[in-house]
C-alpha cells in the first residue's frame, strides 16, 4: 500500500485513499493521517471543499475499526451529500454500518439496536435522536465537527456536545482558517492545527480568476455549459483527486480531444477549469499556465475572496433566458402547425370566443391550457349533471337561427343524417334569431354537440356545445355563456 499502512491504517481503508490518488508521500497524508488514526484531537484548515478533509476521515475510519465505540459527524445540511461522498466509501471498505440522513426516523431503529458504528448528519437531527435516547452520548467515541462556521442552530451544538465523554476524540474541520476560531476555544481546546491553510501562509500571488456559482451536485450541468458557451480550443478541468477526475469525466457532455481531466498540472496556455476548490498555492500555479476559472459552490464565496485578487462572474442562462427560449419554441410549432393548414374546425370552434374576447387574450389562455397538466375528461354524464338539475333534459345551443332561414325542420334533419341521433331523442326546438335551443337526453348532449359542430345546416357549417346558461325569468335563453337581463332591476321588497 505504498507506505500507507505504515501510518497506521487498515490495509482495506489505505487501499480507498490510494484510489483518491493519495499516498504516503503526500504532506496532507503523511502529516494528518497518523494523528488522526490515534485518536488526536485535531483542527483541520484547508479549502471549503469535503475532499481535502480525506486523510483526516480516512484515519478516523481507521481508528474506529480498534474500537466499538461510535462516531458522529456533523455537517451542514447543504453539505450533507458532499462530505457523504467522500466519507461513505472509507466506511464501507472498512466494513462498518454507517448512515447517512437528514431525518431522525431513518436511523433511530439501527442506533436503537445498536447496529451503527458511524452516523453522517446535521446538527439537528442528531440532537432529535439524543432526545429520543436513540444516539448516547456516553458511546460517543468520535465527534468531527465540519464546517461549523455554517451551522445554523448553536444551542443543538451546545446540547450534543455537553455530555460528550472528555475522552471522546474531536475533530474540526474549519472553512474559515482561524487559529482562535471560537468553535475551538470551546470544544477542542488545544487541537493540532494542520492543513494547507494553517500556520504561516506561503507568499503567492492572489490571482485574478473567473468564477461561476453553482451548488455542489450542480458542478456537471455548469461544466457543460461552462464548454458550450466558452468553446476554447484546449481546455483543461482540474481535479483534487483521482476519484473527483473520474466524476468530473464522467460529467463531460461528450468525448473530447480538446479537455483534458487532471490532477496534477494544467496544459499550457488553456482554458483551465477548478471542479474542485484548489489551495493558494495549487491555485496560483495553475494561473501561471492559463485562464482559471472556479466552480464555487455558494458557501466558498467567502473563501475565493479572500484567495482571489479580482473575480468576474461567469453567467449561465437564468430563468428568464430560459423563458425566452421556450416561447421562441412554441412560437415556432404554432407557426409550424399553421403551416399544415386545415384549421376550420378549430376556428368554428374559437369563432364565438373572438366575438367575445380579443383574440390575442384567447390565444394566450390556449397557449396556458397546452402547458398545464392534463385536466380529467369529463363524461357527457357528468357534464349534463352540472349543467342541468337530475332527471332533466340538457339543451345543446347550436350557432344557427332565424338569420339563416333555419326552422325545426332543418334541425331535426341535420341531427338525425349528420349526427345520427334517433328522432324520438328529440325534444322541444327553441328557434332564435342568432342560434337555436335543442332539448336532448342529458347523457348524450355532449356527445350530440361534438357530432353536430362542424356539420352544414342551411348552407352554414355550424358551431354546437351543451348549453349551460341559466335561463332568465322569462324563459328566454340568450345562448350558452351568460344571461342578459333587459329593463331596471327589480326593487327590493320592504
Amino acid at each position: 500500500m505504498s507506505g500507507l499502512t505504515d501510518l497506521s491504517l487498515t490495509p482495506a481503508v489505505a487501499g480507498v485513499l490510494e484510489s483518491f490518488g493519495l499516498g504516503a508521500t503526500d504532506a496532507a497524508v503523511r502529516d494528518v493521517v497518523p494523528p488522526a488514526a490515534r485518536g488526536t484531537n485535531l483542527a483541520l484548515a484547508c479549502p471549503p471543499a469535503a475532499r481535502h478533509a480525506v486523510p483526516a476521515l480516512a484515519g478516523l475510519v481507521s481508528h474506529l475499526t480498534q474500537t466499538d465505540r461510535q462516531a458522529l459527524i456533523l455537517v451542514p445540511s447543504h453539505a450533507l451529500d458532499e462530505w457523504a461522498a467522500v466519507l461513505l466509501p472509507l466506511v464501507q471498505a472498512a466494513g462498518l454500518p454507517a448512515a447517512s440522513t437528514r431525518e431522525p426516523a431513518r436511523a433511530t431503529r439501527r442506533l436503537r439496536e445498536g447496529r451503527l458504528r458511524l452516523l453522517l448528519t446535521t446538527p439537528d437531527t442528531a440532537l432529535a435522536l439524543l432526545e429520543r435516547s436513540a444516539l448516547k452520548a456516553e458511546r460517543l467515541g468520535h465527534v468531527v465537527l465540519a464546517w461549523p462556521e455554517f451551522f445554523t442552530n448553536d444551542a443543538a451544538l451546545a446540547a450534543l456536545m455537553q455530555d460528550l465523554p472528555a475522552e471522546a476524540q474531536r475533530i474540526v474541520i474549519l472553512a474559515e482558517a482561524r487559529a482562535a476560531h471560537p468553535v475551538l476555544e470551546r470544544y477542542a481546546r488545544r487541537a493540532l492545527l494542520l492543513g494547507s491553510l494553517a500556520g504561516e501562509q506561503p507568499l503567492v500571488a492572489r490571482p485574478a480568476v473567473r468564477m461561476a456559482l453553482t451548488g455542489w451536485n450542480q458542478r456537471g450541468q455548469a461544466l457543460g455549459q461552462l464548454l458550450e458557451a466558452e468553446d476554447p480550443a484546449a481546455v483543461t478541468v482540474w481535479c483534487a483527486d483521482a476519484r473527483s477526475a473520474a466524476q468530473a469525466t464522467a460529467a463531460l457532455p461528450v468525448a473530447d480531444d480538446s479537455v483534458t481531466v487532471t490532477t496534477g498540472e494544467a496544459r499550457e496556455g488553456s482554458l483551465i477549469v477548478a471542479w474542485d476548490l484548489p489551495d493558494p498555492v495549487t491555485l496560483a500555479a495553475l494561473r501561471a499556465r492559463g485562464e482559471v476559472i472556479l466552480l464555487v459552490p455558494p458557501h466558498a464565496l467567502p473563501y475565493v475572496e479572500r484567495v482571489t485578487e479580482k473575480r468576474t462572474r461567469v453567467r449561465f442562462a437564468g430563468a428568464a433566458d430560459q423563458a425566452r427560449e421556450g416561447a421562441a419554441r412554441r412560437r415556432v410549432a404554432i407557426e409550424a402547425e399553421i403551416g399544415r393548414g386545415a384549421l376550420e374546425g378549430e376556428l368554428l370552434a374559437l369563432a364565438p370566443l373572438f366575438e367575445r374576447h380579443d383574440p390575442a387574450l384567447v390565444a394566450a389562455a390556449l397557449s396556458r391550457l397546452a402547458q398545464a397538466q392534463p385536466l380529467p375528461v369529463e363524461t357527457p354524464a357528468a357534464v349534463a349533471a352540472v349543467a342541468v338539475p337530475a332527471g332533466a333534459p340538457a339543451k345543446v345551443w347550436i350557432g344557427v337561427g332565424k338569420k339563416d332561414g333555419a326552422g325545426p325542420n332543418d334541425v331535426v334533419a341535420a341531427l338525425t343524417r349528420d349526427a345520427g341521433v334517433k328522432a324520438d331523442k328529440i325534444g322541444r326546438i327553441e328557434i332564435r334569431e342568432m342560434f337555436c335551443l335543442v332539448e336532448v337526453p342529458a347523457a348524450e348532449a355532449e356527445t350530440i354537440a361534438r357530432a353536430i359542430s362542424g356539420k352544414t345546416i342551411r348552407k352554414r357549417q355550424v358551431v354546437a356545445k351543451v348549453d349551460q346558461a341559466r335561463p332568465s325569468p322569462s324563459g328566454d335563453s340568450r345562448g350558452p355563456s351568460k344571461t342578459i337581463r333587459r329593463g331596471k332591476p327589480a326593487r327590493p321588497r320592504p
